[in-house]
């Protein structure tokens, strides 16, 4: 997985015409999700326009977001790679303007991916987000969502690069020796060498499925 940049801190935003869409947002993806297909992909984009202040981002947006906005339809059926791609796309060209909506289409790119099965895109949204949380000085929180990523990725059916597995535990890793708690680091490190090994054996759980004897998930550290 490639390494997150450093979004570092958004733009100033300016105040917009619909306090529907700004309050849902603050509920994280689903409510606004839910909220922005209510409100119609055009309205939204002039929405999004006005509140990074940049007219000319509403042309650049709108083609993004009916995708990137779509839902099952009546026989549960969506496109979930247009839906990952395009949230994506959106997510990355308002990298530095919006970091609150940023995260909220990087979760959004998190659950379509979850939906889709696929590995790199989950593994890539869990890294932007986890680097979204640590800029804002939270390393557990950071953590976590790369405890999650392994998590989903020891169910049956999923599946992934391992070196995705790798960069989660040596995140996880790092992150707990800046939080300042070195049991927990040791404990990720000595499970990160018991994978390690396990893949280069050229064991099929090092690509698939739950590769510990212990089911229980992995948690963060209180």
């Amino acid at each position: 997985m490639d390494s997150a940049p450093n979004l570092g801190a958004a733009r100033p935003l300016t105040l917009t015409t619909n306090p529907r869409l700004d309050a849902a947002l603050a509920e994280g993806w689903p409510a606004w999700a839910a909220a922005a297909r209510a409100t119609g992909a055009t309205a939204v984009a002039g929405w999004l326009a006005r509140r990074a202040d940049e007219p000319e981002l509403r042309d650049e947006v709108l083609p993004l977001l009916r995708p990137a906005l779509a839902m099952d339809d009546e026989n549960g059926n969506l496109d979930h790679d247009a839906a990952v791609e395009a949230r994506i796309e959106l997510a990355e060209l308002l990298e530095g303007v919006d970091d609150r909506l940023t995260d909220a289409l990087w979760e959004g790119v998190l659950a379509a991916a979850r939906d889709a099965a696929d590995g790199d895109a989950v593994a890539e949204a869990t890294g932007r987000l986890a680097a979204l949380a640590e800029n804002h000085g939270d390393p557990r929180a950071a953590a976590e969502y790369h405890i999650e990523f392994l998590n989903w990725r020891r169910q049956e059916e999923a599946a992934s690069d391992p070196e995705a597995v790798e960069t989660a535990f040596a995140e996880i890793v790092r992150l707990a020796e800046r939080d300042g708690n070195p049991n927990a680091a040791a404990v990720y490190a000595y499970r990160q060498a018991a994978f390690s090994r396990l893949a280069e054996s050229g064991d099929d759980r090092a690509v698939a499925g739950d590769w510990e004897r212990d089911p229980a998930p992995y948690a963060a550290w209180a």
